[in-house]
């Protein structure tokens, strides 16, 4: 367990604040300590004041000296101990450079309000000579989250546990931070946001379409349907457009805590963009990080170190002013690149972003450390592949790579930790874009170098080997190499049950992720009983954590109640397969009123796996208003993002039509799929490998449905498209498409039978017997086709050969034949015998 002691300095005029901040340090503590760290607060009215032979302020002053962390927090005036207590922390780590870590925070003045001439020198004082910038804090939401931030950005130094990487485990929903689940603070009480024009735009738009729809449904008047539709749809980009925002305005505001926080002195120009961005006006952050006012001081420094290599003995402290004068300026433009992400007006914010992200990595490499430089290169890889530009994002983490990779050469240690999350990264971005042969080669890359340092230190690295092996085994299960998924699965299964032992709070739900993935896994290979058991594991993990934090854990037992009733509909478990999914249903409901944007999709999911559930159970009603529920949303959804939920709506639409199928709705049926048919052909185009297979399967039905209603010629055009798509993908993956396609040639087959066409019948029959190695159901209509075209000697042969095996379906055809009309008269002897010898 390691212990963080907070030391909180400040005038009695925040007393308010320091009990707030005492309170937040103390719901801290019981965060990180199943996490391995205790943190304590430490403020003057806390100790005794008993004579001690010394100054009391001496005793505070050994106290702030031994913490890890001071925070100094000012208002109006600046008490002479408070910066007594500033100047001991500052001059302790000016010695040590390892603590205590100290931040000014100075609360903002309300109207009528002055600052002291004391608080007024401090401030210029700390800013000329120390280049420390302080937190401004309007509200206590504003100066909890800057203080959680530089917790969560400096708990690998104070612990020396390098693995915990800053920043990722806050959480942005619905306008709330949090962090673990806990709730931190809310944007509106954050000036970044509170006072940012998009953001409050965004917002009052959001009020106002829901106002305007509600005030539509309540006419009930079904004509407005398409008026309310179009609002929905509205409504959904501006929702998800906010959502975006938040996290890029919190983003940034992370970026700047670290400015705040380095060490690293503030310049002018980042201090007014700083206090831009404090009152929520990112294009000014922008204007102000403008790129011609940084190339200047950039081209400056560059100068200034170029001198300085020509000097012999004063060169060496112009050459650390220039290259910290160049830090700095990189740093300026990762900020202007994240500003311009936060402004929505500006139509080219993306490719200026990447313009600013690729200045400062020249930059960079012109003058800095390589190590320094692969930082910048990861850092701007991770940006583009969040914003889904993999081509760039590869380019830039390769480079990132060969830079590990040299670094690792000379110091494992040091750089291969590095090193190994550029290649999960890599992997992850290849396994997105299908590339799965490069994407295995940098998982197991990064297996390698994890098992080995996990050898030395198995507390650190034990949780990224896990995770790795976590993504290869998902990809593994992608690519159906079923062994080695298990194998991959059942290692990082193992890790984080011998890691959950001790800290069960930080790895149960890893350990629960990946039980629901080994589930998922055993559920495709019908390994039924291990994967009940995965899923049953799993879910009773996450009942634990969600009935103490619903607010994170929620949405995984919702999806592994999900996957628990898919397996239980598979078995036939119906019953139980109804309960798991109507309990997932119900969590989304209520998770997907407060965010629509983000569980809305977890909803029309779970509703469209109820829907065949119902529909397989020959709950016909419950089916269609499942189907139609998920449909409306996905409706929506499609309307706001047409590439990524159209696959899903089409999904909906195709089982609608089955169901209206089954039901014998023929007109309903044909409606839905014709429109799953015009999408999947879409999107089939773009992306033959995924879509061709769901193109072929709606074709395939929908000539079912027009044989149905006796619609030969548009169903013959069905089947034959769907045949051509089937000889295509069986002549690549002839195990998974053999089966579809002899179904397409033996309708086609009996459809011709049905018409009287027996040659063109036994044309798609000898077709179909090609593949048809296990079933023979093709040889039925072979048969039927030589013997009613006359050829009774080779009708025999099969009728003899298969009579044990398909007698009843021989028979049965007979009797279909003679309703139809089909038999020719010169024919029904030869039928007679045939049926006398089945007989026998």
């Amino acid at each position: 367990m390691k212990n963080i002691t907070v030391f909180l300095a400040s005038s009695d005029e925040l007393k308010n604040d320091r009990n707030s901040f005492h309170s937040l340090v103390a719901s801290l503590d019981e965060i990180f300590e199943p996490r391995g760290y205790r943190i304590r607060c430490r403020r003057w009215e806390d100790f005794s004041a008993f004579c001690t032979g010394s100054r009391t302020q001496d005793d505070y002053n050994r106290i702030v000296r031994a913490s890890d962390i001071c925070i100094c927090m000012f208002h109006r005036k600046a008490g002479e101990y408070t910066i007594e207590e500033f100047n001991q922390a500052l001059d302790e780590y000016v010695k040590n450079q390892s603590h205590p870590k100290t931040f000014v925070y100075i609360r903002a003045l309300i109207e009528g309000e002055m600052e002291d001439e004391a608080l007024k020198r401090f401030k210029e004082d700390l800013f000329d000579r120390v280049g420390h910038y302080w937190c401004n804090y309007a509200t206590d939401d504003a100066m909890k989250l800057h203080f959680v931030m530089q917790l969560e950005r400096i708990i690998p130094s104070v612990s020396g546990n390098a693995s915990v990487t800053e920043g990722n485990h806050f959480k942005i929903e619905n306008g709330v931070v949090s962090l673990y689940g806990h709730k931190i603070a809310e944007l509106d009480n954050l000036s970044f946001a509170a006072e940012n024009p998009e953001y409050l735009s965004l917002k009052e738009s959001i009020a106002r379409l829901n106002t305007e729809i509600a005030r539509l449904r309540a006419t009930g008047v079904a004509e407005l349907q398409p008026m309310i539709d179009e609002k929905q749809a509205e409504l959904y980009k501006k929702r998800e457009s906010l959502n975006r925002l938040e996290s890029r305005l919190f983003d940034l505001a992370l970026s700047i805590n670290k400015l705040i926080g380095s060490g690293t002195p503030v310049s002018e120009r980042k201090r007014l963009a700083i206090e831009m961005f404090e009152r929520g006006n990112s294009k000014g952050v922008v204007e102000i990080l403008n790129e011609k006012d940084i190339a200047a001081d950039a081209a400056q420094a560059c100068k200034e170190i170029e001198q300085g290599k020509l000097l012999v003995d004063s060169g060496r402290s112009l050459i650390e002013a220039g290259l910290q004068k160049t830090r700095s300026l990189a740093e300026e433009y990762v900020l202007r690149a994240k500003a311009l992400m936060t402004d929505y007006a500006e139509p080219r914010r993306f490719e200026l972003a990447c313009h600013a992200y690729e200045q400062g990595i020249e930059l960079t490499r012109a003058n800095l450390s390589e190590e320094e430089l692969a930082k910048s290169l990861f850092e701007y890889g991770c940006f583009l592949q969040t914003n889904k530009r993999y081509d760039l994002a590869e380019v830039r983490y390769r480079e990132n790579l060969d830079i590990c990779q040299r670094l690792a050469a000379i110091s494992p240690y040091a750089y291969e930790p590095d090193l190994a999350t550029t290649q999960n990264n890599l992997g992850l971005l290849y396994s997105d874009t299908q590339c799965y042969g490069e994407s295995e080669e940098m998982y197991l890359s990064a297996v390698e170098i994890y098992q080995r340092l996990s050898v030395v230190d198995p507390r650190v690295y034990d949780p990224d080997l896990a995770r790795t092996r976590n993504n290869l085994g998902n990809l593994y299960r992608d690519t159906q190499r079923y062994g080695e998924s298990e194998e991959m699965y059942l290692s990082a299964v193992e890790i984080y049950q011998r890691l959950s032992v001790v800290n069960p709070l930080v790895y149960e739900p890893d350990l629960a992720m990946v039980q629901n993935n080994l589930g998922n896994l055993y559920r495709d290979t019908q390994r039924y009983k291990e994967s009940e058991e995965m899923y049953l594991s799993a879910l009773e993990i996450y009942r634990r954590l969600a009935a103490a934090n619903p607010l994170v854990y929620e949405p995984d037992l919702a999806m592994v109640q999900n996957n628990l009733g898919l397996l239980y509909s598979d078995i036939q478990r119906y019953e139980d397969s109804e309960k798991m999914h109507l309990s997932a249903v119900e969590i989304y409901r209520r998770l997907a009123a407060a965010n629509p944007q983000v569980y809305e999709p977890d909803l029309a999911e779970t509703q469209n796996d109820l829907g065949i559930l119902y529909s397989d159970t020959r709950r016909y009603e419950e089916s269609e208003e499942m189907y139609l529920s998920a449909m409306e949303i996905r409706r929506r959804l499609a309307a706001a993002n047409l590439q990524v939920y159209e696959p899903y709506l089409v999904m909906t639409q195709y089982n609608l039509g089955c169901l209206y199928s089954d039901t014998q709705r023929y007109e309903d049926s044909e409606k839905m799929y014709l429109s799953a048919m015009e999408i999947r052909r879409r999107l089939a185009v773009a992306n033959p490998q995924v879509y061709e297979p769901d193109l072929a399967d709606t074709q395939y039905n929908l000539g079912c449905l027009y044989y149905n209603i006796q619609r030969y010629e548009d169903s013959e055009e069905m089947y034959l498209s769907a045949l051509e798509v089937y000889q295509r993908l069986t002549a690549v993956n002839p195990q998974v498409y053999e089966p579809y396609l002899v179904r397409a040639c033996n309708n086609l087959s009996f459809l011709f039978l049905a018409q009287g066409n027996f040659e063109e019948a036994e044309r798609y029959a000898r077709e179909g017997s090609k593949y048809d190695f296990t079933h023979h159901t093709i040889y039925t209509n072979l048969a039927a086709s030589l013997l009613l075209q006359g050829r009774y000697a080779e009708a025999e042969e099969i009728y003899l050969r298969y009579k044990e095996e398909l007698k009843e379906d021989f028979l049965s055809d007979f009797e279909d034949f003679y309703r139809r009309g089909i038999i020719p008269p010169e024919r029904e002897d030869d039928v007679e015998r045939i049926k006398k010898l089945l007989s026998k």
